[in-house]
C-alpha cells in the first residue's frame, strides 16, 4: 500500500499542481474583464427610434431583405435593418429604404477609435501596427461580412464589421486564459480522444492516491 502510494504521488504531482494553480487563476479572474471586454461604437446621443418609419414588412415586400432581419443602431447613428439578400449581407436604412455600402477603412478606424476611447482598457491596446481586409461572422446579418482587421502594439487584435459596425477583440491575454483552461481540464493535446483518455486515466489514479493515503492514515492509528 505504501509503495503504491509513493508511486502515485510523484506521478500525479504535476497534474495536481497545475490543477491548483489554474483553479486559483479562475477564482481570481485577473484581467478577465479586459480579455473579454465588449467594444461598441460610442454615440454622442441616443438613437431616435421614431425615424424608423419603414416597417419590416415593407422591407421584405420590396425584396430588399430576406426574413429574418434585425433592426439596430448603425455606427452612424441611423436605424438600420440588417439581414441577407440571398446569400449576401445587406443593411437597409429604416428611414429611407436605401442600401448602405460597407464602410471604408478610414471610417472603420474612426469607429474603432470611438470604441477604444470609451474602453476601460484603452491603454492596453497601444498603437495600430498593421491592417488588412478580413471577414467576420455577424450576429446581425447571420453571414460572413467584410471586415477590417487591425493589429495593435499591445498584442491585441480588433476586427470590425464594415457593414454592421460589430467589433470583436482578442489578444495574447485571451490565448493565455484559454491555455490555462486547457491545462486545468487535461486538454494537453490537439486530439479530443487522447484528452478524454488522459482524464479517464487520471481520475481513477487520483482516487486511488486518496484511498491509499486514507488507508495508511487509519492503519497507523
Amino acid at each position: 500500500m505504501r509503495r503504491l502510494h509513493h508511486f502515485l504521488g510523484p506521478l500525479l504531482a504535476l497534474p495536481l499542481v497545475l490543477w491548483v494553480i489554474t483553479g486559483l487563476l479562475f477564482h481570481i479572474k485577473h484581467r478577465y474583464g479586459e480579455a473579454y471586454e465588449v467594444l461598441t461604437v460610442h454615440h454622442s446621443a441616443p438613437a431616435d427610434w421614431s425615424t424608423a418609419v419603414i416597417a419590416p414588412a415593407q422591407v421584405i415586400g420590396r425584396g430588399l431583405v430576406t426574413a429574418p432581419l434585425v433592426l439596430a443602431v448603425h455606427p452612424s447613428g441611423r436605424l438600420v435593418y440588417f439581414g441577407k439578400q440571398g446569400a449576401q449581407p445587406v443593411a437597409i436604412d429604416a428611414a429611407t429604404g436605401a442600401a448602405l455600402a460597407p464602410a471604408t477603412a478610414e471610417t472603420a478606424r474612426a469607429w474603432v477609435a470611438s470604441a477604444l476611447a470609451h474602453s476601460h482598457s484603452a491603454h492596453r491596446y497601444g498603437q495600430e501596427i498593421s491592417a488588412q481586409s478580413s471577414t467576420m461572422h455577424s450576429a446581425r446579418t447571420g453571414t460572413e461580412d467584410p471586415a477590417l482587421k487591425l493589429r495593435f502594439s499591445g498584442a491585441k487584435t480588433v476586427r470590425i464589421d464594415l457593414l454592421t459596425g460589430e467589433i470583436a477583440q482578442a489578444g495574447a491575454l485571451n490565448e493565455f486564459i484559454d491555455a490555462t483552461y486547457r491545462l486545468h481540464y487535461l486538454q494537453w493535446t490537439p486530439w479530443k480522444s487522447v484528452n478524454i483518455a488522459l482524464v479517464l486515466i487520471a481520475m481513477p489514479l487520483l482516487l486511488l492516491l486518496a484511498f491509499t493515503g486514507i488507508r495508511m492514515a487509519f492503519t497507523r492509528r
